[in-house]
């Protein structure tokens, strides 16, 4: 049976905290912590459920503030911030720390946003504690008059933006080197939209990883590693079975017509065969940091990869008391990853995908097995011509990398 963890920060008198001016407890030199002070206070007795969601449903979309959600007993009222004799006073408090781990890895950083105290007469008395990642901060920020950018690679431009300044991410980073030159200009606007509109003109991978780290991965990323994760219905060495798979063939991702956005300048590109048969479906890359060429590059590799229907995964559930003893390759899994997936349709021959992921939910209930599902779009989908690999390399299967 899976191991959940839940540390929250706390502040109170057996706690960090901060320091006070003038105050007999906390204004003592040497004894508080200037700032917000905390101590993460391990809640994992107090469990009754959690939920963890991560990524994006769709990968037309950017990936948003991920969120948890934490439900905790509190029958003797520790949690509560009108609990003034607590130990834990003042109790759950919002933008404090929440860490949850499964088996000891970590699923997710992020600060707690909202609490909510409910009980009922016979005295049953649980916190529901809402909390959200790193982007929910990245998202309140602005440039100002604007940030002048010269030419660089993406991940050189993402670094270059929380360069600018210490308060925009205060914690650790894993930024990617760009496999897209961005033109040099002036950022504008909320950061966080900067940095996704980054993001989409690489055609890569923006997120808060699961122990917090800002990441970018660039749009090679799953190809440039080796699959570490065989989702799987054959048995056998498999280290992770599936207990259900989704499936679809529908025109969710069926876009014939791309546009996009260089400085003034709008592009498009079409399939007029698509068009015939399934109507007009246009999808926007908003504003592209690229040169007009490369920028034109970029819409033509989405049509190829959108303009037909495509039979794919995109849903595996795994349940951990399923996996063999000790195996938590599901709970090391990270967003922009390559998983493959074996999967043998009623009446249909064994079948091999392999896919990216692209969205990760953890599900927990005490008592219960731990649930992880995850979301994904076929890896095969995106053909940049990568030298030597296997899949890339082909001649006349790839596209030269914009």
């Amino acid at each position: 049976m899976t191991v959940a963890k839940v540390e929250i920060g706390f502040e109170g008198p057996a706690r960090a905290v901060a320091f006070r001016l003038d105050d007999p407890v906390y204004g003592l030199l040497d004894t508080g912590t200037l700032g917000i002070g905390e101590a993460l206070v391990d809640l994992s007795d107090r469990i009754v459920s959690l939920t963890v969601r991560r990524g994006r449903a769709d990968d037309t979309e950017p990936s948003q503030a991920r969120r948890a959600q934490v439900t905790l007993r509190n029958r003797d009222g520790v949690l509560d911030p009108l609990n003034t004799p607590s130990r834990l006073y003042p109790g759950v408090e919002p933008r404090r720390t929440v860490n949850i781990y499964a088996d000891d890895k970590q699923v997710f950083s992020g600060f707690v946003d909202d609490i909510n105290l409910d009980y009922t007469a016979g005295g049953d008395a649980v916190v529901q504690v809402s909390a959200s990642d790193g982007f929910s901060r990245l998202a309140l920020a602005t440039f100002g008059t604007g940030l002048a950018v010269s030419a660089e690679d993406s991940g050189a431009r993402v670094s270059s933006v929380l360069a600018s300044d210490a308060d925009l991410w205060t914690g650790t980073t894993d930024i990617d080197t760009g496999d897209s030159t961005l033109t040099a200009g002036t950022a504008t606007g909320n950061v966080l939209a900067y940095l996704r509109q980054v993001a989409q003109s690489e055609g890569g991978f923006l997120f808060v990883s699961r122990d917090g780290k800002l990441t970018f991965r660039n749009r090679n990323n799953p190809a440039q590693n080796p699959d570490g994760l065989t989702l799987s219905d054959a048995g056998g060495t498999a280290c992770t079975p599936y207990t259900s798979i989704r499936r679809n063939a529908g025109v969710e991702d069926l876009y014939n017509v791309i546009k996009g956005t260089v400085g003034e300048t709008e592009l498009s590109t079409s399939d007029q065969d698509s068009i015939d048969d399934y109507g007009v479906r246009d999808l926007d890359l908003g504003d592209l940091f690229l040169s007009a060429s490369d920028a034109q590059d970029r819409l033509d590799y989405e049509l190829a990869k959108r303009s037909r229907p495509l039979t794919r995964v995109f849903a595996v559930e795994v349940d951990q008391l399923s996996t063999p003893s000790g195996c938590t390759k599901t709970l090391d899994h990270e967003l922009g990853e390559a998983v493959t997936v074996v999967f043998t349709p009623p009446g249909v021959a064994q079948q091999t995908e392999t896919a990216v992921v692209i969205a990760i939910e953890h599900l927990f209930t005490v008592g219960q097995s731990w649930r992880t599902v995850f979301g994904m779009i076929p890896r095969d989908g995106s053909p940049f011509l990568i030298l030597d690999d296997v899949t890339y390399g082909l001649l006349d299967t790839g596209t030269l990398a914009f």
